[in-house]
């Protein structure tokens, strides 16, 4: 090392008791340790999302997605193949239920039929495959799967109605809604979120600006 950039660590705590030197070596351990961690769980191929109104949520995504604007969306991505084919949507709209009485597990089944009602309109041959309640993170609410056709090519869907889990009785919440097709590698309805791309936002999503103990 050039002198004009000394002294080295090893030279300053040569002079210094064996317990100062051993001290300074795990703290330096330590640093290094940090510095890994930081490095393992920085990811700069992801993208976080933070919404604060009309309600407050988050969530993350891979580079696949490209924000796109669609009418009434808070969240809009789109993923599509290098030759501009159509693989995946993902978005969130704001939901707001009815007054009722007693858990939202009871309130939804009920919302959702008339839901299930708007989807048959808006979705060329829908078919609902499967409904039942859900969670995600700090969200709970209720999941309709369906098959529908895009063109000639088969599209499947799954549309979350979601209120926060804290306080019971909420009224506000948000639909998530997920689109994919067999081209991204989704065989059937029933695995649409399971895999590919739409893993990571679909499975990190909360409500709030906190990410701690999501699941992605």
């Amino acid at each position: 090392m050039k002198p004009e950039y000394g002294p080295t660590i090893v030279q300053l705590l040569a002079p210094r008791s064996l317990a100062v030197r051993v001290a300074a070596a795990v703290l330096a351990v330590a640093i290094l340790v940090v510095a890994v961690v930081i490095a393992l769980t920085s990811r700069p191929d992801e993208s976080a999302v933070l919404v604060r109104e009309p309600i407050t949520l988050n969530l993350i995504h891979g580079p696949q997605w490209e924000p796109v604007e669609r009418r009434g969306t808070l969240v809009a991505l789109r993923n599509e193949s290098p030759a501009g084919l159509f693989l995946d949507a993902y978005a969130i709209r704001e939901l707001r239920l009815p007054p009722y009485r007693g858990a939202v597990g009871g309130m939804l089944p009920v919302y959702a039929d008339a839901y299930i009602r708007a989807l048959e309109r808006r979705y060329r041959s829908f078919e609902l495959v499967g409904e039942g309640r859900a969670r995600l993170n700090n969200a709970i609410g209720y999941a309709l799967t369906f098959r529908a056709r895009l063109g000639p090519r088969r599209l499947y869907g799954r549309h979350y109605l979601l209120v926060e889990e804290e306080p019971e009785g909420g009224r506000h919440g948000v639909i998530l809604e997920i689109e994919s097709t067999p081209a991204a590698g989704t065989p059937n309805a029933a695995t649409i979120g399971n895999h590919g791309a739409l893993k990571m936002p679909l499975r990190s999503f909360r409500f709030g600006e906190d990410r701690k103990g999501g699941t992605a």
